[in-house]
Order: structure tokens, then sequence, then C-alpha cells
């Protein structure tokens, strides 16, 4: 979807995962945050100094069918700020 994880793939978290902004410039955190939220999606703003991020908490009795209404949601609100993401579907 054009998000790239803050660490490195052995340094990530199982309770929550830093990703970096897509270098998309129609990006908008706010905006994305907005639209998650109404959807039911919560995530947070990242708290790096340096780079802009956002994180997302996978804490607490999640099922693959949570991860797949994240997935789709997210899709959803890119594709309606012009962000093209990389997959339209999640499976």
């Amino acid at each position: 979807m054009g998000f790239e994880t803050y660490l490195s793939a052995e340094d990530l978290s199982f309770i929550i995962t830093t990703f970096r902004y897509p270098q998309d410039p129609r990006f908008c955190f706010d905006e994305f945050y907005q639209r998650l939220s109404e959807q039911g999606f919560v995530n947070y703003r990242g708290k790096l100094t340096t780079e802009p991020c956002f994180r997302i908490g996978t804490i607490g009795r999640l099922f693959a069918m949570d991860i797949k209404a994240l997935l789709e949601a997210m899709c959803r609100v890119l594709g309606e700020l012009g962000v093209a993401p990389a997959i339209r579907t999640v499976s």
C-alpha cells in the first residue's frame, strides 16, 4: 500500500508497528486518521521527531478477519485520498 516499516523486519514488535508515510504528496495523515476513525479504526501519530510516521497497535484479542478489515479500510481510504494503494483487496 505504499507503507514502509520504520524498523527492520527482525526488530518489529508484536504489539505496535511504526510505518513511514508514503512518498505520495497526496497522503495527508490527518485525513487518513479521520477517515479510518470513521470506519472504526484508530491509528496513532508517530512519536519520532525526525521522520513523519504513524503507528498501528496489534495488541489484544485480534483475529485474521480484524486485520483483513483494517487493511481493506486502509485501501479504501487511500483510494479516497487519491493515493493509489499497491493492492485493492485483501484475501
